[in-house]
């Protein structure tokens, strides 16, 4: 019982400090962009420091480069909220933040030699590329007022902590995905509020730091390239919302289509994740 209150209150004081963050970002709209992508930092660096304790830097541990991630992204994250007129400001620089962001990381698994110069560059700029896809298609969904955007992200988090727990073996991991989850499911019940929205710089970050996550555990932990791949077609599904066959119909379509993959996709990939789990013996974690 003591391991439930603790993890519920770490997803609740980081969930307070992103949510703070926002209701300012709501009132004080000028300021708007620079809160929204500095709720999810702040949040995630409150889980963090909770759940793995103060990290070091230079880090001498994979998991300790997201908290760093959650930091060093923030010019993206305030990038992504910038005036039209200079999007592509912000789609040529989150590209280059990306690829930056991802060789630090990865860098020990090709100077080991466990992954050849090759693949590696061949991971590194497959991870920045598809973290580039993934913030440029989503970040317009934190305009989008409602409940729909914040919950399809908290339960991609859920997804995702159950998958990483059962499938990469990570516990660790599966803990931060799964309070990440919870952090920008605060945005659920501030949707209430009239004229609310998390913002382009949060949705961006969000999905930064899942697809930290899940690259972290693809490398150093025992993640799958076909469960990290299924995550992410998963992180791709509110983007749906933006198509426009899905905008032409009724909005209890617009979000019940990709609520309904998230929610059965997602539940098959955890269950078979937890099957073969049970059948390994279910005694061994990575980290």
């Amino acid at each position: 019982m003591s391991v439930v209150i603790e993890s519920m209150l770490t997803a609740g004081l980081a969930a307070l400090a992103a949510g703070v963050l926002w209701l300012l970002g709501w009132r004080l709209r000028r300021a708007h962009a620079l809160l929204s992508a500095l709720g999810v930092s702040v949040g995630f660096a409150v889980l963090y420091w909770r759940v793995q304790g103060r990290p070091d830097f230079p880090p001498i541990d994979a998991t300790q480069w997201v908290f760093w991630h959650a930091l060093f992204a923030l010019p993206i994250g305030w990038l992504a909220g910038i005036a039209p007129a200079y999007r592509w400001v912000w789609v040529w620089g989150a590209l280059l933040g990306v690829l930056w962001l991802f060789v630090p990381p990865f860098r020990p698994l090709m100077e080991s030699g466990f992954w050849s110069l090759t693949a590696g560059v061949g991971y590194i700029v497959g991870f920045a590329l598809a973290t580039w896809l993934l913030m440029t298609l989503t970040a317009p969904l934190g305009e989008e007022r409602g409940i729909a955007t914040p919950l399809l992200m908290a339960l991609l988090g859920g997804v995702s902590a159950g998958v990483l727990f059962y499938g990469a073996k990570s516990a660790s991991l599966a803990q931060l995905s799964g309070t990440l989850g919870a952090v920008i499911g605060i945005g659920v019940p501030l949707a209430f509020l009239s004229g609310f929205t998390v913002g382009r710089g949060a949705i961006a970050l969000t999905m930064l730091l899942y697809l930290s996550l899940w690259t972290t555990a693809f490398g150093f932990a025992q993640l799958t390239l076909g469960q990290l791949a299924v995550l992410y077609l998963l992180a791709l599904t509110p983007a749906m919302r933006l198509l426009p066959a899905l905008q032409r119909q009724s909005p209890v379509v617009r979000f019940a289509l990709p609520l309904a993959i998230v929610l059965v996709v997602g539940g098959a990939a955890v269950g078979m994740t937890y099957s073969a789990y049970m059948a390994q013996g279910g005694d061994y974690y990575s980290y």
